[in-house]
């Protein structure tokens, strides 16, 4: 006899699967009594329990949290179905996302691309600034594999000035509707975080809102859900365009942020964004310290319970700069390592500069775990390298 391990890439596929997946979650600010009660009742139906400080954690496989909520009442029969609702949405997340008059297949991750029209952007500011500099740099996006295209006509760096409302429409819009005429098949993302400038794109012919704000203006859900229009909604510590790093403290970085996603993604619901039109971002470098966003990396997964899909946005972004000591120019093999972890984790929307890089990268991770590989393999042979002159 030979005993083997199968990998989870194998397990997940057939009947095994259900039993394979094992997942563990948290509930937090439970009183003692339901604490007690809960974890009596978690453990009678196979479910590993630790008590952690204020927080009951279980872990099982989807299964177990099922059977364990049809055997109780209550309040523990809320928690328990609760946590059954957390897992199933991590092992299965979002499909499809619903964006003004496209919807978006995510059954493979999808590559924003970023269109900077801010000559302050901390990267590639200045270099596509103008109608016409911006429709050469979409059809090259396109050409090399964006399947979205996001605009941003205003920096969130610190240490550069802000723009006046007036000033972000009049660089984004003439944009959006260039774009809109040249590309109609392709979505378009507007980065800001004024609902003014979100109305004013939307009516241009965008379809999704991107804001790193987390829709701290309040009329931005309702501006999205009047359209119709894609909600990314981003996790935000602290104010924009300051740097105040004692307000970056965390007990727990992922917690905190989960429940403010949840909090805000609950209040657009409220106002009538469509559950299929919302996507949640960690907010990556946006009031957190290098080792808090190296720590959310790690944790990506834990932002899939939401039941949303999972942007994230690490492209040549300061925290892996200060890992290596290098400038923003230096990163594209530290953005592919993030880009790729976030894929493995679940991220359906990877938001990157270096286009054909990351499709690449998109693609190769998509044939990997693809059911389709002989079919994904398309030539027989490797292309051959034209031969170069000798000088």
């Amino acid at each position: 006899m030979f005993v083997r391990t199968l990998s989870p890439a194998r397990a997940r596929r057939g009947p095994l699967a259900a039993a394979a997946a094992a997942r563990a979650v948290a509930l937090d600010a439970l009183d003692a009594d339901l604490a007690d009660r809960v974890a009596a009742l978690a453990v009678a139906y196979g479910l590993a329990v630790l008590e952690d400080g204020a927080a009951l954690q279980l872990a099982g496989t989807a299964a177990q949290y099922d059977a364990a909520a049809r055997g109780a009442e209550g309040a523990v029969a809320e928690a328990l179905t609760l946590a059954g609702r957390a897992v199933r949405n991590a092992l299965a997340p979002a499909r499809r996302l619903r964006a003004g008059r496209f919807v978006l297949d995510l059954e493979r991750a999808l590559v924003m691309g970023i269109l900077n029209v801010a000559k302050e952007s901390f990267y590639d500011g200045g270099r596509y600034v103008g109608v016409e500099r911006a429709l050469e740099r979409a059809e090259q996006m396109i050409a090399e594999g964006a399947d979205l295209i996001d605009v941003g006509g205003q920096s969130y760096n610190a240490t550069t000035p802000a723009v006046s409302q007036e000033e972000e429409i009049a660089r984004v819009v003439p944009v959006v509707e260039a774009l809109v005429r040249a590309f109609p098949g392709v979505a378009l993302s507007i980065d800001t975080v004024r609902s003014g400038v979100a109305r004013a794109a939307l009516d241009a012919g965008a379809s999704i809102i991107n804001d790193c704000s987390g829709n701290a203006d309040p009329e931005m859900a309702a501006a999205c859900a009047a359209y119709g229009a894609g909600d990314v909604v981003m996790h935000l510590k602290g104010r924009l365009k300051v740097r105040e790093p004692e307000a970056y403290v965390y007990d727990d970085v992922v917690a905190e942020i989960v429940r403010f996603l949840k909090e805000r993604c609950d209040a657009a619901l409220a106002v009538g964004v469509h559950a299929e039109s919302l996507v949640v971002d960690p907010g990556l470098e946006f009031g957190k310290e290098p080792y808090d966003d190296l720590t959310i990396v790690e944790r990506l997964e834990e932002f899939l319970m939401l039941g949303y899909p999972l942007l994230v946005a690490a492209s040549r972004k300061s925290f892996m700069g200060r890992l290596f000591d290098l400038p923003a120019s230096e990163l594209l093999a530290p953005s592919a390592a993030v880009a790729a972890c976030s894929i493995l984790a679940g991220a359906r929307i990877v938001r990157a500069h270096d286009i054909q890089f990351t499709a690449r990268l998109v693609k190769m991770m998509e044939a990997i775990s693809s059911d389709r590989k002989r079919e994904l393999v398309r030539v027989a042979e490797m292309p051959s390298t034209p031969a170069t002159a000798e000088p």
